[in-house]
């Protein structure tokens, strides 16, 4: 089952096969601590290094849409969006961010390929990279996976993923990430699959010392456990070295399922544990866990939350408890337009002095896709 929305007339035909949209989404946004800032003043100084920042954000992001290969083998879509964003009482927080990317599939049957490529600039703080005046960054990513079948119940996947980020500030660091899994499928069921993978991960950073490589071996499953049950897992042991420093290993897993709770509502949730780097440079180990609902509550009407927690164990330093809610609600006018109204709370718990913050936003768009 697909909980889905109504589908816009493109604004362009091009061919039998491809269209032309026009998009834009025009909000405003209530942030009561902009930075993720707090009122800690450290010893020697006479005001908080990164103080809390109340803000109405005004925003307007146009864009357009090609979208290829209606029911056809190859299909994909470019898409490029600038995102005007104007801050009521910190211009210098003002910015104009580019979005652009791309998707591709082919499926033939016997095999399938995907293929994406972005490049995206962001001027927002998160719990492990926070500045003052924001963290800018340019982020180019593409990757790519093939899936072929070798016998009539096996097939392999192998895929690509490469991340390049660079931040404007000096106090970051700028980091490339590149991860080459392998994965073995064999039919277990006619809707479940097993799995055996293996993952390499290569981070490299500006951070003299901080740059690491890491191993994921897993067995996992996919596909329909349930008839309303469906999702994916892969659990195992993950190993990083770090260029200097002490290593670590620890339970590697990653997971997402969806269970459709009835024909207007939908469950999503996950666990997962891996290695990651920080804005600065550092390794972490992060645990995550979420758990989130949409529900079509009438045809024009659908209601969402998510709720999620983070551990973050830095190599270095002490941990993070990183904790975050959000509720809202879209409603379709027609084909062309939605209104989204969102509430959205996060809480940072700390074991380093001057690191908690908490952090509340409402927000109100407008969406257009024509």
């Amino acid at each position: 089952m697909v909980i889905g929305h109504s589908v816009a007339a493109p604004f362009m035909a091009v061919g039998s096969s491809a269209e032309i949209f026009v998009t834009a989404t025009a909000g405003i946004e209530f942030n009561d601590n902009v930075t993720l800032g707090n009122d800690y003043i450290g010893q020697g100084q006479t005001a908080p290094s990164n103080p809390v920042l109340d803000e109405t954000v005004f925003r307007f992001a146009p864009g357009l849409s090609y979208e290829f290969g209606k029911n056809a083998l190859l299909s994909g879509r470019i898409a490029y969006v600038e995102t005007f964003e104007s801050y009521s009482d910190s211009s210098n927080l003002d910015s104009a961010l580019s979005d652009v990317s791309f998707d591709a599939r082919h499926s033939d049957g016997n095999s399938t390929t995907t293929a994406k490529a972005s490049f995206k600039q962001l001027n927002q703080n998160s719990v492990d990279q926070r500045a003052p005046t924001l963290s800018r960054r340019d982020v180019f990513n593409f990757g790519g996976e093939h899936e072929m079948d070798l016998t009539a119940k096996s097939s392999i996947q192998f895929g690509f993923d490469y991340d390049d980020t660079d931040y404007a500030q000096t106090t970051f660091s700028d980091r490339t990430r590149t991860e080459i899994p392998v994965r073995y499928f064999w039919d277990f069921t006619e809707k479940v699959d097993l799995s055996l993978s293996l993952r390499y991960r290569e981070t490299d950073t500006d951070t003299a010392g901080t740059s690491s490589d890491d191993m994921f071996y897993a067995i996992g499953a996919r596909g329909e456990f349930t008839p309303k049950l469906s999702g994916f897992f892969r659990v195992g042991f993950t190993d990083r070295n770090v260029q200097t420093g002490a290593d670590r290993s620890t339970i590697g897993l990653t997971s997402n399922f969806t269970y459709n709770y009835s024909s207007k509502t939908q469950l999503t949730f996950g666990v997962s544990n891996d290695f990651g780097t920080s804005g600065t440079g550092e390794s972490q180990e992060n645990f995550d866990t979420f758990i989130g609902f949409r529900s079509n509550i009438r045809p024009e009407f659908a209601l969402t939350s998510r709720i999620s927690l983070r551990e973050i164990d830095y190599f270095a330093k002490a941990a993070d408890t990183f904790v975050q809610g959000s509720i809202g609600g879209e409603y379709t006018v027609n084909e062309y337009f939605q209104i989204h109204g969102r509430f959205n709370y996060q809480d940072n718990a700390s074991g380093t002095v001057g690191g908690d913050f908490d952090n509340t936003v409402f927000s109100l768009s407008a969406k257009l896709r024509y």
